[in-house]
């Protein structure tokens, strides 16, 4: 009979917690869908899930939406992940990424 280690225990959770990691969420799968359709914009792709009913059109003063930043976390995570790479950043008014090829 083999025992097993605490290190192997961790081992273990660390590959389950990969695993989940790199399973899409809903919102990543939309915003796939729009690259796939071309979209490049994290502005234009926020724009596109409001109208899509997936966030709500709140806005700040400058008629940024108030969703912006979390598309942008969600856009960010994703370039971490291998999915996309981020192009520019277009004078903190927006950015744009790409499908990674």
């Amino acid at each position: 009979m083999s025992q097993i280690s605490f290190d192997d225990l961790f081992l273990e959770e660390k590959k389950l917690e990969n695993t989940i990691k790199n399973i899409p969420s809903p919102l990543q799968n939309d915003i796939l869908d729009l690259f796939h359709k071309g979209e490049t914009s994290a502005l234009a792709i926020c724009e596109h899930l409001i109208k899509l009913g997936k966030y709500s059109d709140e806005r700040f003063s400058t008629n940024k939406p108030k969703y912006y930043g979390k598309v942008c976390l969600v856009l960010d995570s994703m370039a971490n992940n291998g999915l996309l790479v981020f192009v520019e950043d277009l004078d903190k008014k927006d950015r744009t990424y790409k499908l990674k090829n």
